[in-house]
Protein backbone atom coordinates (compact mmCIF):
# COMPACT_ATOMS: atom_id res chain seq x y z
CA UNK A 1 0.00 0.00 0.00
CA UNK A 2 1.08 3.53 -0.50
CA UNK A 3 0.15 6.28 -2.83
CA UNK A 4 0.46 9.97 -3.28
CA UNK A 5 -1.81 12.98 -3.61
CA UNK A 6 -2.31 14.60 -7.00
CA UNK A 7 -4.33 17.68 -7.72
CA UNK A 8 -6.66 17.54 -10.68
CA UNK A 9 -6.57 20.72 -12.70
CA UNK A 10 -9.63 21.36 -14.83
CA UNK A 11 -11.19 24.46 -16.24
CA UNK A 12 -14.44 25.62 -14.67
CA UNK A 13 -16.40 24.79 -17.81
CA UNK A 14 -15.12 21.20 -18.04
CA UNK A 15 -17.96 18.67 -17.87
CA UNK A 16 -15.86 15.49 -17.88
CA UNK A 17 -16.68 13.65 -14.65
CA UNK A 18 -14.38 10.99 -13.22
CA UNK A 19 -15.00 8.86 -10.16
CA UNK A 20 -12.88 7.20 -7.52
CA UNK A 21 -12.10 3.52 -8.14
CA UNK A 22 -13.71 2.05 -5.04
CA UNK A 23 -16.35 4.30 -3.49
CA UNK A 24 -17.53 5.86 -6.76
CA UNK A 25 -17.64 9.44 -5.48
CA UNK A 26 -17.06 12.16 -8.05
CA UNK A 27 -13.54 13.56 -8.00
CA UNK A 28 -13.61 17.30 -7.34
CA UNK A 29 -9.90 18.14 -7.15
CA UNK A 30 -7.66 16.03 -4.87
CA UNK A 31 -6.92 12.43 -5.84
CA UNK A 32 -5.07 9.72 -3.90
CA UNK A 33 -3.24 7.85 -6.70
CA UNK A 34 -1.99 4.28 -6.26
CA UNK A 35 -0.29 1.85 -8.63
CA UNK A 36 -2.23 -1.35 -7.83
CA UNK A 37 -1.67 -4.55 -9.77
CA UNK A 38 -0.08 -2.58 -12.60
CA UNK A 39 -3.08 -0.25 -12.95
CA UNK A 40 -3.45 3.34 -11.81
CA UNK A 41 -6.24 3.43 -9.21
CA UNK A 42 -7.88 6.60 -7.91
CA UNK A 43 -9.09 6.82 -4.32
CA UNK A 44 -10.54 9.55 -2.13
CA UNK A 45 -7.75 8.99 0.42
CA UNK A 46 -5.52 6.47 2.19
CA UNK A 47 -8.48 4.97 4.11
CA UNK A 48 -10.28 4.20 0.85
CA UNK A 49 -7.09 2.54 -0.46
CA UNK A 50 -6.84 0.48 2.75
CA UNK A 51 -10.44 -0.68 2.29
CA UNK A 52 -9.60 -1.70 -1.29
CA UNK A 53 -6.66 -3.85 -0.17
CA UNK A 54 -8.29 -5.33 2.93
CA UNK A 55 -11.83 -5.92 1.64
CA UNK A 56 -12.22 -5.59 -2.13
CA UNK A 57 -9.16 -7.55 -3.33
CA UNK A 58 -9.66 -10.58 -1.05
CA UNK A 59 -13.35 -10.76 -1.94
CA UNK A 60 -13.42 -9.86 -5.65
CA UNK A 61 -9.84 -9.95 -6.89
CA UNK A 62 -8.05 -7.31 -8.98
CA UNK A 63 -10.41 -7.58 -11.96
CA UNK A 64 -13.52 -7.17 -9.80
CA UNK A 65 -14.81 -10.70 -10.29
CA UNK A 66 -16.43 -12.49 -7.37
CA UNK A 67 -13.92 -14.85 -5.76
CA UNK A 68 -16.48 -17.68 -5.76
CA UNK A 69 -18.41 -17.00 -8.97
CA UNK A 70 -20.19 -20.00 -10.59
Amino acid sequence: MGGHWEQRTVDWWETNVINYSLCGQMIPRDIWVVDAEGDKRLFCGPECERLYHEYWLPKYGPAGRAAHSP
